[in-house]
């Protein structure tokens, strides 16, 4: 997965065809497909590229302050 992506020359307008118009729509589209189809994968192997969210902090304050009130109890 670490190939390099060959680099598609400049194609002059002059140059431009209807079928080439098409090829490089195809090409385009293919690579939508394949970056669609990693990240599938990463999602798959739960490598998600997603950023991590730290726990929330009241969590730790409310379960200190449930453990003070249960050490006062008698």
């Amino acid at each position: 997965m670490d190939s390099l992506k060959p680099h598609l020359p400049k194609i002059s307008n002059e140059d431009r065809t209807p079928l080439i118009d098409v090829l490089l729509e195809l090409l385009a589209w293919q690579q939508k497909q394949i970056d669609r189809l990693e990240q599938e994968i990463l999602k798959l192997k739960g490598e998600t590229t997603k950023p991590k969210i730290k726990s929330s902090k009241m969590d730790k304050d409310s379960a200190e302050n449930g453990d003070a009130e249960n050490n006062c109890r008698i």
